[in-house]
């Protein structure tokens, strides 16, 4: 078995892959990408904004003052929902290797959640420096954690947006493509995973996610998740479009709401406006109301940071993350061929 201290932590170039690995430097490069990041997203987010105030959006912008209360808890209720079913997604995946309590990872995820429209990758900061010193997970597996479950959340929502922009509605062949797709990314996973322990390129590229992806009960759980995660961020586009008065069938929301997520994972900075206007655009690519659309990521996009920050708040109350920020990271024993590391964070 190859060495994960030694392979897997590292990528190609890239301004994705390589602030991920935390312990390097942050360079004057670095700092002008994110703050270039910011100064773009602020932008984005601007002609956004400017597309769902513009006057055809009017009637939607007073059907949204006067929404009903019940369809304001509905789209809370589904967000919340999102950050459940998003923190087991990183639970699971990495059950086959560290152990962690579940309720402690929704909530870890709830505060990388809410960091995630700001730049520098503090989301990503926040959910290492939480389970690297108060779970005690090795960095090396966080490394490729992180990775695994992105590579993941891509090889489910491609086909989806693949057979989304192809078909445009919810034929035999939107499923057939979705489902296929989706079947070969896990096996490829799982292959890929399986075949990096003797490749050491392979392993260096994967980026160490090769210790997650290789375990199929990891993949699948995961997938798991991340399906119903997908209806469920479907049901918060179709909330949201509910609250301005606009109709929107299902295919529409599943296109917009997948793509609104890999913004998500794909993004170099923070997340803001980048989501919003790219769900704008492809509501022009695809002859869609891109005025009552960006007026609908943008609900999405309030939900989500109220919500998240309601969770994350008693996130910080229950895991103190400023304590962690001078509380050296727990020794941790190194597991034995074939065992697995048990973290019992809070009880498990």
């Amino acid at each position: 078995m190859p060495d994960p201290a030694k392979d897997g932590l590292h990528a190609p170039s890239g301004p994705i892959l390589e602030q991920m690995d935390l312990r390097r430097k942050w360079s004057p490069a670095r700092i002008a990408l994110q703050l270039a990041g910011l100064i773009l997203g602020l932008a984005l987010l601007a002609w956004a904004v400017r597309l769902s105030m513009s006057e055809q959006n009017a009637r939607s912008i007073a059907a949204m003052r006067a929404a009903p209360a019940s369809e304001l808890m509905a789209l809370f209720a589904l967000t919340i929902a999102s950050l459940i079913l998003n923190g087991l997604m990183f639970w699971i995946s990495l059950r086959p290797v560290h152990r962690l309590n579940p309720f402690d990872t929704i909530l870890t995820n709830a505060i990388s959640t809410f960091l995630s429209i700001l730049p520098f990758k503090l989301s990503l900061v926040a959910r290492v420096l939480i389970h690297h010193r108060r779970d005690g997970v090795p960095f090396r597996i966080l490394i490729g954690w992180v990775a695994a479950v992105g590579a993941l959340a891509i090889s489910i929502l491609a086909p989806l947006i693949i057979a989304g922009t192809w078909r445009k509605q919810l034929d035999a062949l939107w499923w057939a493509t979705a489902i296929v797709g989706i079947v070969l990314g896990s096996i490829a996973a799982v292959a890929l995973g399986r075949i990096s322990n003797n490749l050491t390129w392979l392993r260096t590229l994967s980026l160490g996610s090769y210790l997650i992806v290789q375990h199929p009960q990891a993949v699948v759980g995961h997938g798991v998740f991340r399906i119903l995660d997908v209806a469920v961020l479907a049901g918060r586009f179709l909330a949201a479009a509910a609250i301005i008065n606009h109709v929107m069938p299902l295919d529409q929301a599943i296109l917009l709401s997948t793509t609104y997520f890999l913004l998500s994972v794909v993004t170099p900075a923070g997340t803001l406006g980048f989501r919003e206007m790219g769900v704008a655009a492809l509501g022009i690519a695809q002859g869609l109301d891109e005025n009552a659309v960006a007026l609908i990521a943008l609900v999405v996009t309030g939900a989500e940071v109220i919500a998240s920050g309601v969770v994350a708040l008693l996130g910080a109350i229950r895991i103190r993350p400023d304590r962690l920020l001078v509380q050296p990271p727990p020794p941790v024993p190194t597991p034995g061929a074939g065992e697995v590391s048990r973290v019992h964070s809070g009880g498990e």
